[in-house]
């Protein structure tokens, strides 16, 4: 039988786990690489089949050891893996599952501590202090808001991609301005970086021309659409925000993913201060964040979320993992999902599709992310009345009669900004597993921060 050789990624010199490049059969060999210098240190036997992306243990990992990647835990170890074993949730349990998060009451820390945290952290590997002010803005917003998928969990593999060249931390957006038509080239800069340029000067454009479109390419990920649409309807304008992303949604019965799950989010302002109407959906059923979640503790995952690697529906984390997410809505969802990608990467000139790189196994290399802003000014187009009209389209919906079993209407975006006004005021709640990784982090660059 042949034997085939694969690369796979080690992030850090002292990881328990590398990330396989190519799916691998057992018995085959694995070239283990050290993040983007590409310099090999070391060959090994796997003993299982690895599908593409997943990780293959590096050494020997005791049953209630901890298992580091990024040079940090990710998980306890259920039994003993040898080396060259597939690494997953049949041997290991997340430390960011449900119930680990849950053991205690969450710590509260003022929306300033989480800011300076971020931006501290990423001014110690080197970022400009534009990018580092742009992604600690996001991620500060994403807590006080309450998406907390968006926030300081990602902050480690953040700067892993710019430690290892995957992303450039001192990058400048380039802007080419065609009247309200603006295009963007993101030159692999940080995506919060580029995105709140972009959504910056969609703002400025439409306050001079009445409407503005930004496309942007060569960006990477910039957290959750709904922050920039507001940035945009914070000058009384109205936003649109989509963008493009990591591979992860396929069609219903096929057997690899083509596209992302593209985020699209539309904000306006509401008459009262901090208020806005806020929409902000992915348009997959559910975030690929959950399929692990749902993995790390090892439920089930409801019917319709997700499919195998042979296209059958599947309520298996790890299928699904191996395989795609369904867009919502059936065929209707991917129908939009399709039109928002004809909408970003095909119309913005850059990566489109599965072209978009991987952030997880790719490290080293950029995204190509595309997204796409509309504004429009309120007060250009004399729209002076058109908050409050929205307000009443709010009242009425929130006035409309409903069963006793139902729950209470909410209009998009109410939940976000009630949430923001108390965690601002109380502080904001933080995992046992996201403090103790952002601490952790913070040490590693000698910044002094309080547990």
């Amino acid at each position: 039988m042949a034997v085939s050789t694969v690369r796979a990624i080690l992030l850090q010199p002292d990881d328990d786990v590398a990330a396989v490049l190519e799916t691998v059969a057992a018995h085959g060999t694995i070239a283990v690489t050290l993040g983007a210098s590409g310099k090999t240190v070391g060959e090994l036997a796997v003993c299982q089949d690895i599908p593409f992306g997943h990780k293959v243990a590096v050494r020997d990992i005791v049953k209630g050891k901890p298992v580091h990647r990024y040079g940090f835990p990710i998980g306890i170890a259920t039994i003993d893996i040898k080396q060259g074993e597939h690494v997953h949730s049949h041997n290991v349990r997340s430390m960011l599952s449900p119930g680990s998060r849950q053991s205690k009451s969450p710590t509260l820390r003022p929306a300033q501590w989480v800011h300076e945290l971020v931006k501290s952290s990423l001014q110690a590997v080197g970022t400009s202090a534009e990018s580092a002010q742009a992604m600690a803005d996001a991620i500060t917003e994403a807590h006080l808001r309450g998406v907390e998928t968006h926030g300081l969990r990602r902050l480690r593999p953040y700067i892993a991609r710019i430690r290892s060249g995957g992303v450039d931390g001192n990058s400048r957006p380039q802007v080419t301005t065609r009247n309200a038509l603006i295009s963007i080239d993101g030159r692999n800069g940080i995506g919060h970086h580029v995105a709140t340029c972009a959504a910056k000067a969609a703002s400025n454009a439409a306050r001079q021309f009445g409407i503005s479109i930004v496309l942007v390419r060569n960006s990477n990920h910039f957290g959750f659409a709904g922050y920039y649409a507001t940035l945009i309807a914070a000058s009384k304008q109205l936003g649109i925000v989509t963008s493009n992303g990591q591979v992860c949604v396929a069609p219903e019965g096929a057997k690899k993913p083509l596209l992302s799950n593209n985020p699209l989010a539309i904000a306006a302002p509401l008459p009262s201060p901090d208020r806005f109407l806020e929409l902000d959906l992915a348009t997959s059923v559910t975030s690929r964040a959950n399929i692990v979640e749902a993995a790390g503790s090892g439920a089930l995952l409801p019917p319709g979320w997700a499919q195998d690697a042979d296209g059958n529906p599947t309520r298996s984390p790890g299928a699904a993992l191996e395989g795609s997410l369904q867009a919502f809505g059936g065929s209707k969802g991917f129908a939009l999902l399709v039109a928002l990608e004809a909408l970003t990467g095909v119309l913005c000139g850059g990566a489109f599709a599965d072209h978009v790189s991987s952030k997880e196994t790719a490290l080293d290399a950029p995204e190509g992310t595309a997204h796409t802003m509309i504004a429009i000014d309120l007060e250009a187009l004399r729209a002076d009345s058109y908050s409050d009209r929205l307000e009443e389209l709010v009242e009425r919906l929130l006035a409309l009669p409903r069963n006793a079993a139902a729950g209470a209407i909410r209009y998009p975006g109410e939940r976000r900004w009630k949430l923001r006004s108390e965690r601002l005021r109380a502080g904001i709640p933080l995992s046992d597993a996201e403090l103790t990784d952002a601490v952790h982090l913070a040490k590693e660059f000698g910044i002094a921060t309080s547990v």
